[in-house]
Protein backbone atom coordinates (compact mmCIF):
# COMPACT_ATOMS: atom_id res chain seq x y z
CA UNK A 1 0.00 0.00 0.00
CA UNK A 2 2.95 2.22 1.22
CA UNK A 3 4.18 1.86 -2.55
CA UNK A 4 0.75 2.33 -4.32
CA UNK A 5 0.45 5.53 -2.41
CA UNK A 6 3.98 7.06 -3.42
CA UNK A 7 2.87 6.94 -6.82
CA UNK A 8 0.04 9.39 -6.03
CA UNK A 9 3.34 11.75 -6.33
CA UNK A 10 4.04 10.41 -9.97
CA UNK A 11 0.22 9.66 -11.51
CA UNK A 12 -0.72 13.33 -10.75
CA UNK A 13 0.33 15.76 -12.82
CA UNK A 14 -1.24 19.46 -13.00
CA UNK A 15 -1.93 19.71 -16.50
CA UNK A 16 -0.45 23.06 -16.93
CA UNK A 17 0.51 26.06 -15.05
CA UNK A 18 -1.46 29.64 -13.73
CA UNK A 19 1.47 31.37 -15.54
CA UNK A 20 0.15 29.33 -18.84
CA UNK A 21 -3.41 30.10 -18.60
CA UNK A 22 -3.25 33.58 -17.88
CA UNK A 23 -0.74 33.81 -21.27
CA UNK A 24 -3.71 32.62 -22.98
CA UNK A 25 -6.52 34.74 -22.44
CA UNK A 26 -7.75 34.28 -25.69
CA UNK A 27 -8.58 30.80 -25.23
CA UNK A 28 -9.91 31.37 -21.85
CA UNK A 29 -12.39 34.11 -23.02
CA UNK A 30 -13.22 31.25 -26.06
CA UNK A 31 -13.97 28.24 -23.76
CA UNK A 32 -16.75 30.37 -21.57
CA UNK A 33 -19.67 30.61 -23.68
CA UNK A 34 -18.68 25.94 -23.88
CA UNK A 35 -19.10 25.93 -20.34
CA UNK A 36 -22.29 27.85 -20.20
CA UNK A 37 -23.44 25.92 -22.56
CA UNK A 38 -22.23 22.18 -20.57
CA UNK A 39 -23.86 23.89 -17.44
CA UNK A 40 -27.15 24.42 -18.95
CA UNK A 41 -27.32 20.80 -20.10
CA UNK A 42 -29.76 18.11 -19.29
CA UNK A 43 -28.37 15.83 -16.57
CA UNK A 44 -27.47 12.89 -16.14
CA UNK A 45 -25.01 12.96 -18.67
CA UNK A 46 -22.83 9.64 -19.54
CA UNK A 47 -20.36 8.74 -22.35
CA UNK A 48 -16.62 7.03 -22.52
CA UNK A 49 -13.28 8.15 -22.82
CA UNK A 50 -10.34 6.38 -24.29
CA UNK A 51 -7.14 6.69 -22.40
CA UNK A 52 -4.02 6.17 -24.66
CA UNK A 53 -1.23 4.13 -23.45
CA UNK A 54 2.47 5.13 -22.87
CA UNK A 55 3.36 4.81 -26.90
CA UNK A 56 0.56 7.30 -27.24
CA UNK A 57 -1.67 4.68 -28.84
CA UNK A 58 -4.98 5.08 -28.24
CA UNK A 59 -6.38 1.96 -30.14
CA UNK A 60 -6.23 -1.65 -29.47
CA UNK A 61 -6.45 -4.44 -26.63
CA UNK A 62 -3.46 -1.83 -24.63
CA UNK A 63 -5.72 1.36 -24.49
CA UNK A 64 -8.08 1.79 -21.69
CA UNK A 65 -12.04 2.93 -21.73
CA UNK A 66 -13.13 5.41 -18.67
CA UNK A 67 -16.87 4.86 -18.52
CA UNK A 68 -18.25 8.06 -16.60
CA UNK A 69 -21.30 9.74 -15.53
CA UNK A 70 -22.07 13.31 -14.30
CA UNK A 71 -25.35 13.84 -12.18
CA UNK A 72 -27.05 16.59 -10.66
CA UNK A 73 -29.07 17.23 -7.88
CA UNK A 74 -29.77 20.29 -6.19
CA UNK A 75 -26.98 22.41 -7.89
CA UNK A 76 -24.69 19.55 -6.79
CA UNK A 77 -23.21 17.45 -8.91
CA UNK A 78 -21.90 13.71 -8.86
CA UNK A 79 -18.40 12.67 -10.91
CA UNK A 80 -18.58 8.88 -11.49
CA UNK A 81 -16.13 7.01 -13.29
CA UNK A 82 -15.40 3.01 -13.76
CA UNK A 83 -12.30 2.18 -15.89
CA UNK A 84 -12.26 -0.80 -18.24
CA UNK A 85 -9.70 -3.26 -18.53
CA UNK A 86 -9.66 -4.76 -21.94
CA UNK A 87 -9.76 -8.52 -22.74
CA UNK A 88 -5.94 -9.40 -24.13
CA UNK A 89 -4.18 -6.61 -22.75
CA UNK A 90 -0.68 -7.56 -21.87
CA UNK A 91 2.40 -5.93 -20.19
CA UNK A 92 4.61 -4.75 -23.06
CA UNK A 93 8.70 -4.70 -23.65
CA UNK A 94 9.84 -1.11 -24.07
CA UNK A 95 10.04 -1.61 -28.14
CA UNK A 96 6.41 -2.41 -27.73
CA UNK A 97 6.33 -5.37 -28.54
CA UNK A 98 3.48 -7.75 -26.71
CA UNK A 99 4.76 -10.52 -23.45
CA UNK A 100 2.40 -12.89 -22.62
CA UNK A 101 1.73 -11.67 -18.55
CA UNK A 102 -1.69 -10.52 -18.32
CA UNK A 103 -1.43 -6.37 -17.60
CA UNK A 104 -2.96 -4.93 -14.52
CA UNK A 105 -4.90 -1.37 -13.43
CA UNK A 106 -4.40 0.16 -9.97
CA UNK A 107 -5.46 3.50 -9.84
CA UNK A 108 -7.01 6.54 -11.34
CA UNK A 109 -6.64 10.17 -11.29
CA UNK A 110 -8.31 13.64 -12.49
CA UNK A 111 -6.47 16.83 -12.77
CA UNK A 112 -8.13 20.00 -11.63
CA UNK A 113 -7.92 22.80 -8.19
CA UNK A 114 -9.42 20.89 -5.84
CA UNK A 115 -8.96 24.21 -3.37
CA UNK A 116 -10.92 26.52 -5.58
CA UNK A 117 -14.42 27.14 -4.12
CA UNK A 118 -16.82 24.68 -4.79
CA UNK A 119 -14.29 22.56 -7.15
CA UNK A 120 -14.66 19.41 -4.53
CA UNK A 121 -17.00 18.91 -1.54
CA UNK A 122 -14.76 17.56 0.85
CA UNK A 123 -15.16 13.58 2.39
CA UNK A 124 -17.17 12.72 -0.80
CA UNK A 125 -14.43 10.87 -2.91
CA UNK A 126 -15.49 7.37 -2.87
CA UNK A 127 -15.10 3.94 -4.20
CA UNK A 128 -11.31 3.10 -4.06
CA UNK A 129 -9.25 1.10 -1.08
CA UNK A 130 -7.13 4.16 -0.66
CA UNK A 131 -7.58 7.49 -2.41
CA UNK A 132 -6.03 11.36 -1.68
CA UNK A 133 -7.35 14.77 -2.17
CA UNK A 134 -4.20 16.32 -3.69
CA UNK A 135 -4.91 20.01 -4.05
CA UNK A 136 -4.02 21.77 -7.41
CA UNK A 137 -3.18 18.03 -8.70
CA UNK A 138 -6.31 16.79 -8.27
CA UNK A 139 -8.22 13.52 -6.63
CA UNK A 140 -6.64 10.52 -6.60
CA UNK A 141 -7.69 6.67 -5.78
CA UNK A 142 -5.93 3.25 -5.73
CA UNK A 143 -8.21 0.16 -6.39
CA UNK A 144 -7.31 -3.40 -6.44
CA UNK A 145 -6.10 -4.77 -9.36
CA UNK A 146 -8.19 -4.94 -12.69
CA UNK A 147 -6.91 -7.88 -14.15
CA UNK A 148 -8.08 -8.21 -18.27
CA UNK A 149 -11.51 -8.23 -19.02
CA UNK A 150 -12.82 -6.82 -16.29
CA UNK A 151 -13.67 -3.69 -14.68
CA UNK A 152 -12.51 -1.13 -11.24
CA UNK A 153 -15.30 -0.25 -8.53
CA UNK A 154 -17.08 3.10 -9.24
CA UNK A 155 -14.51 6.29 -8.77
CA UNK A 156 -16.91 9.06 -7.47
CA UNK A 157 -16.91 12.58 -6.07
CA UNK A 158 -19.04 15.76 -5.84
CA UNK A 159 -18.41 19.29 -6.80
CA UNK A 160 -20.73 22.73 -6.52
CA UNK A 161 -19.63 22.69 -10.48
CA UNK A 162 -20.60 21.88 -13.28
CA UNK A 163 -17.95 19.99 -15.90
CA UNK A 164 -15.77 21.18 -18.39
CA UNK A 165 -13.34 17.99 -20.25
CA UNK A 166 -9.97 18.03 -18.41
CA UNK A 167 -7.16 15.23 -18.09
CA UNK A 168 -7.00 11.52 -16.66
CA UNK A 169 -4.69 9.44 -15.58
CA UNK A 170 -4.28 5.20 -14.94
CA UNK A 171 -1.67 2.92 -14.13
CA UNK A 172 -0.32 -0.65 -12.97
CA UNK A 173 2.62 -2.08 -15.02
CA UNK A 174 4.34 -0.28 -17.39
CA UNK A 175 4.26 -0.45 -20.24
CA UNK A 176 1.80 0.11 -21.79
CA UNK A 177 1.20 1.93 -18.35
CA UNK A 178 0.46 4.77 -17.66
CA UNK A 179 -2.58 5.54 -19.99
CA UNK A 180 -3.88 9.21 -19.96
CA UNK A 181 -5.66 11.60 -22.22
CA UNK A 182 -2.41 13.15 -22.86
CA UNK A 183 -0.94 12.82 -25.65
CA UNK A 184 -3.41 11.40 -28.21
CA UNK A 185 -5.91 10.32 -25.27
CA UNK A 186 -9.57 12.04 -24.69
CA UNK A 187 -10.71 13.80 -22.01
CA UNK A 188 -13.01 13.16 -18.66
CA UNK A 189 -15.69 15.51 -17.40
CA UNK A 190 -14.11 17.31 -14.20
CA UNK A 191 -15.36 20.49 -12.54
CA UNK A 192 -15.51 23.96 -14.14
CA UNK A 193 -12.33 25.44 -12.43
CA UNK A 194 -11.61 28.58 -14.27
CA UNK A 195 -11.04 31.98 -13.18
CA UNK A 196 -14.49 34.48 -12.67
CA UNK A 197 -15.36 36.15 -15.68
CA UNK A 198 -14.18 39.46 -13.79
CA UNK A 199 -10.79 37.91 -13.61
CA UNK A 200 -10.83 37.12 -17.19
CA UNK A 201 -11.55 40.40 -18.35
CA UNK A 202 -8.29 41.95 -16.35
CA UNK A 203 -6.04 38.91 -17.67
CA UNK A 204 -7.97 40.04 -21.41
CA UNK A 205 -7.37 43.40 -20.62
CA UNK A 206 -3.37 43.25 -19.92
CA UNK A 207 -2.65 40.98 -22.68
CA UNK A 208 -3.45 43.84 -24.93
CA UNK A 209 -1.51 46.02 -23.39
CA UNK A 210 1.63 43.97 -24.00
CA UNK A 211 2.02 45.26 -27.10
CA UNK A 212 2.09 48.73 -26.19
CA UNK A 213 4.50 48.83 -23.44
CA UNK A 214 6.77 47.01 -25.91
CA UNK A 215 6.40 49.50 -28.20
CA UNK A 216 6.45 52.50 -25.90
CA UNK A 217 10.13 51.24 -24.72
CA UNK A 218 10.97 51.13 -28.15
CA UNK A 219 10.17 54.17 -28.67
CA UNK A 220 12.32 55.88 -25.27
CA UNK A 221 15.23 53.07 -26.27
CA UNK A 222 15.18 54.75 -29.75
Amino acid sequence: MASKVLKSVHNLKLRGSLVATLASGVVLLSIMPCQTARAQGSFPESGTAILADSFGIATGAEALTVNWTVTESDNVYTYSYTIENPAGDVVLHTDGSATTTPEIVDDFSVAFDTTVAGAYVASTQTGGTFQENNGTDGLFWVFDDVYPGSSSPTLSFESDLPPVLGDAEASGEPPPSPWSSIPNGDQVPIPAVVPEPATLMLVAGSLLLFPRLRHHRKFIVD
